[in-house]
C-alpha cells in the first residue's frame, strides 16, 4: 500500500498535512515518492485554501535518502531532480517540517528547503554525500552553511557524522523538539496558528525574508521599501481595524 500511495495529504483547518508515506523503506525518495511530494506541494501552492504546510514521515523515519535500491537497478530521482527542486522553489506557503526521526543525506536537503523545523527528541540529522561519494544538488552546500554555520557545516557534511536533536535545537537547525506522540500535533497548530493570518501578508512577509537572506543588508532593505509601501498603500483599514481587534482580544 504505501509503494502505491507514497505520498499522502490532507487538509484541515487550511493546512496541508503531507505525510512521506514509505515506512518500510525508511521514506527513502523513489521516483514515485519525490513525484508525489513534487504534486502534493504543486497542489498545496495552487489552493486557495492550503495556507501553510507540515512535512513528516510515517513510521519511525522522515527520509532516510536515496533509494539505493531502486538506485541500483538503474533509476533514480537523480536522473532527473527539476520538478521537485521547482516545487519546493515555486511554493509561495509556509512549509513547516515535523522531522519524526531521521532525516539523512537527501531527507536532509528536503528539510533544509522548509521555512523552519519541529523535530522529534529521537530525530538525527545527517550527510552521508561524502560517505557514498555524491555531491549535493539540492542545495545542501549553501544552505546547511548558512543557518547552522560554515565550521559546523564542514564538519556534518565532510565527516558525515550525524547529530541528533538537541544538537540541531543548539546550533538553529530545529525551532523546538517535541515528544514523538505530540510532534505532528504541535506542528499542526503552528501551522493554524499562520494560517489564521492574513494570507497576503504573510506571503509577503515570507518572500521579503527569503529573497534578502540571499543579498545585502542594504539591498535587502531596498527590497523591503519597494515591496512594503504599495501593499500597505492597497490596504482596507476597516479590515485591519477588525483584525486588530481580534488580535487584542487574544492577548488578554
Amino acid at each position: 500500500m504505501s509503494d502505491q500511495q507514497p505520498v499522502l495529504t490532507e487538509i484541515a483547518d487550511g493546512v496541508m498535512l503531507i505525510t512521506l508515506n514509505r515506512p518500510a523503506s525508511l521514506n527513502a525518495m523513489s521516483r514515485g515518492l519525490v513525484d508525489g511530494l513534487s504534486a502534493a506541494l504543486n497542489q498545496a501552492n495552487s489552493n486557495d485554501d492550503v495556507r501553510a504546510i507540515v512535512l513528516t514521515g510515517a513510521g519511525r523515519a522522515f527520509c532516510a535518502g536515496v533509494d539505493l535500491k531502486e538506485l541500483s537497478e538503474g533509476g533514480s530521482v537523480l536522473d532527473d531532480d527539476s520538478r521537485i527542486k521547482g516545487a519546493f522553489a515555486n511554493c509561495r506557503k509556509p512549509l513547516i517540517a515535523a522531522v519524526n526521526g531521521a532525516a539523512f543525506t537527501g531527507g536532509l536537503e528536503m528539510v533544509l528547503n522548509c521555512d523552519f523545523l519541529y523535530a522529534a527528541n529521537t530525530a538525527r540529522f545527517g550527510d552521508t554525500h561524502a560517505k557514498v561519494g555524491l555531491m549535493p544538488t539540492w542545495g545542501m552546500s549553501q544552505r546547511l552553511s548558512r543557518i547552522i554555520g560554515i565550521n559546523r557545516a564542514r564538519e556534518m557534511s565532510l565527516s558525515g557524522s550525524p547529530i541528533d536533536a538537541q544538537t540541531a535545537f543548539e546550533w538553529g537547525l530545529v525551532n523546538k523538539i517535541c515528544s514523538g506522540e505530540s510532534l505532528v500535533q504541535e506542528a499542526m497548530d503552528k501551522a493554524r496558528e499562520i494560517a489564521e493570518n492574513h494570507a497576503d501578508a504573510v506571503v509577503g512577509i515570507r518572500k521579503l525574508m527569503n529573497d534578502g537572506w540571499e543579498t545585502s543588508l542594504a539591498s535587502g532593505l531596498e527590497l523591503e521599501d519597494t515591496l512594503s509601501r504599495p501593499f500597505n498603500q492597497a490596504i482596507d483599514f476597516s479590515v485591519m481595524s477588525d483584525r486588530l481587534g481580534q488580535v487584542k482580544k487574544s492577548n488578554r
